[in-house]
């Protein structure tokens, strides 16, 4: 017989279903191994429910896409949030040291242009 494994467990090496070698002597063992190889059409479902690869691939890009367009609404609004904060920092006087607020002028300036630009770009798609 060819072997089937060449697995090493407690000492003693599976040379074919049922065999084993425990130093010289080689051992019959009532083994029976039943496989049967799991595929997924082998699922229980309903042919009206199931759905095809095509559709399941079709249904899940969807959801990808879906979950891409909350994502950047999520950060049209941080990006909105920060142009707000950065205009507070801009007009805070002798508070904020002048780097800081030049730096923050420039963002409050950019930011809603570049909110625009997004949304444009998002509502194309």
């Amino acid at each position: 017989m060819p072997p089937v494994s060449k697995e090493i467990a407690l000492g003693k090496k599976e040379l074919a279903l049922g065999q084993v070698i425990d130093g010289d002597k080689v051992m019959s063992l009532p083994t029976t191994v039943a496989h049967a190889p799991a595929y997924i059409d082998d699922v229980p479902a309903t042919t009206s429910v199931r759905e095809s690869r095509t559709q399941r691939v079709r249904r899940l890009q969807e959801e990808a896409r879906a979950l891409a367009r909350e994502q950047i609404a999520e950060f049209e609004v941080l990006l909105d949030a920060t142009a707000k904060a950065a205009m507070e920092i801009a007009d805070g006087g002798e508070v904020y040291s002048i780097g800081a607020r030049e730096i923050c002028r420039r963002l409050a300036d950019e930011l809603p242009r570049t909110l625009q630009t997004l949304q444009v770009i998002s509502k194309k798609r």
